[in-house]
């Protein structure tokens, strides 16, 4: 993805190296030596805000200033995504930005299905259940977000389809999200998806017990080309994890959640039993 910092010269082939001088850098405007080192080098897009804080740093002239805040601009404005800034919450921008870039995608989720999964009757409902209610019309338009992101999961797309695995608990698929009817055609796309060659999806069980992610979600996602990405969402926005400890923790923690999970072909199975069930319920209630 391109930078502003380019400079119009292409990135280079590996990701770099975080060079010791990059340090204060990143003291000085708080973020990590690793997300310095994208800046630098063309692995990561930055914000308007962000491109001043490092031109202030660096102690940059006006005319330049101006310019790499121009760029910066045009840069912004290259993703599908941007148009919908205003209605994803602060910071989903960047996620949706490196999950466009992804090559792997390692995700868990235990109340409810994970966006890149849900039909936009699901989403919406979610959407309007909040006490801070979205309106009919952004509801629609983050249901356009999440169905353009399940672009990556067409295996149509070759070298660029996302490798998928991902892990839910059985709460995701047994709290109904918008009625019987909703949670139904959810289910059936959820077990639709799982057979795609291209993603692998497990279910652990509530007889499992305990395991390694009942805090909440996370998502991994790798990269061939650069170093891999942690995402958490919280009630309060989200954060980012780049930081090697990091990511070998979440690692584990993913591996621990695959080993407490059924396999895929019996996960698949279950998730069409319940699916099964609530069909039934549907059928009950419409007659």
């Amino acid at each position: 993805m391109p930078s502003t910092f380019e400079d119009q010269r292409e990135p280079d082939p590996q990701p770099p190296v975080v060079q010791d001088e990059e340090a204060p850098v990143a003291a000085r405007v708080g973020w990590d030596q690793a997300k310095i080192s994208r800046i630098e080098n063309a692995w990561m897009r930055v914000t308007v805000g962000e491109v001043m804080e490092l031109c202030e740093v660096y102690g940059l002239n006006a005319e330049r200033r101006s310019a790499l805040v121009q760029l910066a601009r045009e840069a912004r404005t290259a993703g599908w995504w941007e148009p919908y800034r205003d209605v994803v919450k602060e910071g989903f921008s960047d996620y949706l930005a490196f999950e466009a870039e992804a090559d792997t995608y390692y995700g868990f989720h235990n109340h409810l299905v994970p966006g890149i999964f849900q039909t936009p009757d699901y989403a919406r409902a979610i959407l309007q259940s909040i006490p801070y209610a979205r309106s009919p019309e952004d509801a629609d338009r983050i249901a356009e977000v999440r169905l353009a992101r399940q672009t990556r999961l067409d295996a149509s797309h070759g070298s660029r389809s996302l490798q998928v695995w991902h892990v839910l608990d059985e709460g995701a698929l047994r709290r109904i999200v918008g009625g019987p009817s909703v949670m139904h055609e959810q289910l059936v796309r959820l077990a639709e998806i799982s057979q795609l060659p291209n993603v692998s999806l497990q279910v652990i069980p509530f007889g499992a017990g305990t395991h390694s992610a009942l805090d909440g979600p996370f998502t991994l996602l790798g990269f061939d080309d650069y170093p891999d990405v942690l995402y958490v969402e919280h009630f309060g926005g989200c954060q980012y994890y780049e930081q090697p400890a990091e990511l070998k923790r979440a690692s584990v923690a993913f591996e621990h959640l695959r080993s407490s999970a059924f396999n895929t072909v019996d996960s698949a199975a279950f998730v069409r039993q319940i699916a099964h069930e609530m069909g039934m319920t549907t059928r009950g209630v419409s007659q």
